[in-house]
């Protein structure tokens, strides 16, 4: 039993997809995460993140399992705050962008999905991961809309930034997405396609949470 959420940087989908697991007492899985520390672990070596070889080595030998709370684990413990720092931010994409990585933590997500209910997020979870799932959405929103919300999370951070430069950013990074060779941004056809522009995260959550616990009834 998998949600699958996808959708561009700035959509809402992580903030969604981990309120709508606690609403429906599912398990929340943060693929991106996983790409992140696998770049985390790669800057922190003497490897590069061009090597693709060296990088897809670190996604091989690091072990994910769900916690007790249906939160990700490495080796037993909570990821670390440090793969969200900027530095990671700057290289996960050539990680997640490397085929042979992909290949490796692609079948580590499909297990965990398959292991408990799951709301997973990404950006091909309905396209590649979860193919098969039985509920897809793909939320997006205004460009500029997506800015200014990263920089009201940044400004809570402290880390105040620009909206124009976080936007400029921000259409590079969705560009980059939908170029990608593996696991680029896509809509797929059987998504529900759910517009968060003017709707508040609670909003976007009900919604989803009805639309799944609507099906749920009419299958019994």
């Amino acid at each position: 039993m998998v949600v699958a959420i996808d959708g561009p940087v700035g959509s809402g989908k992580s903030s969604v997809a981990k309120k709508l697991a606690l609403a429906l007492g599912w398990h929340h899985l943060d693929t991106g995460a996983m790409y992140r520390m696998v770049t985390l672990e790669v800057l922190a070596s003497a490897g590069g993140v061009a090597d693709r070889e060296y990088g897809a080595q670190v996604a091989k030998r690091l072990s994910f399992d769900w916690g007790p709370e249906g939160h990700l684990l490495l080796d037993g413990k909570p990821l670390p705050s440090a793969i969200r720092d900027e530095r990671v931010s700057r290289h996960v994409f050539a990680i997640a962008d490397n085929r042979d990585v992909r290949a490796a933590l692609v079948p580590v997500q499909r297990a965990l999905g398959l292991r408990h209910p799951t709301v997973a997020e990404g950006r091909d979870m309905a396209t590649v991961v979860f193919p098969d799932a039985p509920f897809k959405f793909y939320l997006h929103a205004d460009a500029r809309i997506r800015a200014t919300r990263r920089a009201e999370q940044l400004e809570r951070q402290g880390k105040a930034e620009p909206v124009e430069e976080i936007l400029r950013n921000l259409e590079e990074r969705d560009t980059r997405d939908r170029a990608r060779e593996w696991g680029a941004l896509t809509h797929a056809p059987d998504a529900v396609e759910v517009d968060t522009t003017s709707m508040s995260l609670d909003e976007v959550v009900a919604s989803l949470a009805g639309t799944i616990r609507a099906v749920q009834a009419s299958h019994g």
